[in-house]
């Protein structure tokens, strides 16, 4: 056993004064120092041995480890002047230079302020294809082939049929066709729309859609969850107000606005001068589209909401400009 102990010393002996790095004399402690290293795994045979020879081979042992100990010791100092001396420049004293950390982007940020509010409230979260079809983007939304709303969007049309997606409603009715009530829904992504870009308007936005289908679900529901949602996310005396609104596919339908915190309702040009910033239509599911799903419609009924995710960022941070949002300024990042 003492022999043991013996031959894995020389042989650490010869490893460590081959080692070229701190990376390997690293690998070299923990090989036969570490808790599970070669010598310490030794000490579990000690109940093997008679008495009288557990005193030579804890002696033996503890030398062992002292003497390699020391030689990582030396060999990490060796490997450090050998590094000022083929380098005259490098001085080990001189501070680091601090690297750059990234942030986490606003939008994400408050996406996951917003997913968290909404899995409290039971909601389950999905996502959906940026590429989408007529059918979803449209008709299982109740847009006729020649309804008028469909100018309002502005669509971007690509090969094969296919569209860029106008908004995360276009999950609904995936979403319905596969998965019967009652459901609780939150759809976050990105949206496309061929508009005049300004403060508070893009080609491109993020757009959070959610749906709740159930038995006897009302309109007082809605503007209950929408209450409740912004005073989470901009304090419970944040004033909002409702205006009736018409979208094809919920009757009613409304438009929710909040008091801008850009000005404070003075007027600037985020809110158009209005003092107030639209930032999340809603209104309850219009029958047609749930029965276009399959859903029986005499028991069961649905709101669906908005969240202009974009808008929610710029008014959280007082944000004047919705491009600044796609900025690739490092400056402007590492503010959050």
């Amino acid at each position: 056993m003492i022999e043991n102990i013996i031959n894995i010393k020389n042989e650490a002996i010869a490893q460590i004064a081959g080692a070229k790095n701190s990376s390997e004399i690293e690998e070299l402690r923990i090989l036969y120092l570490g808790r599970k290293g070669k010598l310490n795994s030794l000490v579990t045979k000690i109940k093997d041995l008679k008495p009288d020879e557990r005193k030579q081979f804890g002696v033996t042992l503890n030398d062992a480890k002292r003497t390699i100990e020391n030689l990582l010791t030396d060999k990490k100092a060796e490997v450090v002047r050998s590094l000022t001396e083929k380098r005259d420049w490098f001085d080990l004293t001189i501070p680091g230079i601090k690297p750059h950390m990234g942030h986490r982007h606003p939008l994400r940020s408050v996406l996951k302020e917003i997913t968290d509010i909404f899995k409290y409230l039971g909601y389950q979260v999905t996502d959906g294809p940026e590429i989408e079809t007529d059918y979803y983007n449209f008709e299982a939304l109740n847009f006729a082939k020649d309804h008028p709303a469909r100018d309002t969007q502005m669509t971007f049309n690509l090969e094969n049929g296919k569209i860029l997606r106008t908004q995360t409603s276009a999950m609904q009715g995936r979403v319905m066709e596969k998965t019967k009530p009652p459901f609780r829904v939150l759809v976050p992504g990105r949206n496309f729309r061929y508009e005049q870009v300004d403060a508070s308007h893009g080609f491109e936005f993020w757009q959070i859609e959610g749906f709740v289908v159930n038995e006897d679900i009302r309109l007082t529901d809605l503007f209950g969850t929408i209450e409740y949602v912004l005073g989470e996310l901009f304090g419970k005396s944040t004033k909002i107000k409702f205006a009736t609104t018409n979208f094809p596919f919920v009757e009613p339908g409304v438009d929710t606005y909040l008091h801008c915190t850009i000005c404070g309702g003075k007027g600037c040009s985020f809110c158009k001068n209005t003092g107030w910033s639209e930032i999340m239509p809603a209104g309850m599911i219009h029958p047609n589209v749930l029965k276009k799903a399959g859903i029986d419609t005499k028991k069961w009924s649905g709101f669906a909401f908005a969240i202009g995710l974009s808008r929610v960022v710029n008014l959280r941070y007082q944000i004047k400009d919705l491009r600044t949002l796609n900025s690739t300024d490092l400056r402007i990042l590492s503010q959050f």
